[in-house]
């Protein structure tokens, strides 16, 4: 399962597996900045976005899409 955002940039925001997908789908139709709980399957999805650079995170335990 993949979900891909092409927002102008010569790469795309790309995510891969079913929990990355679904997090950044709700990113992208939500914007701003989104809480989330540090279990195991939430911290592995936002570890795969942020090595692809789709996302950011702040120090309030908080994520966006990063569209720069």
């Amino acid at each position: 399962m993949t979900y891909t955002i092409y927002y102008g940039k010569k790469e795309p925001l790309k995510a891969v597996g079913k929990h990355q997908v679904n997090m950044l789908m709700f990113a992208e139709k939500y914007h701003g900045w989104h809480s989330y709980s540090e279990d195991k399957t939430t911290l592995n999805a936002l570890k795969g976005l942020l090595k692809r650079d789709a996302i950011i995170i702040n120090e309030h335990k908080q994520f966006k899409i990063n569209y720069k």
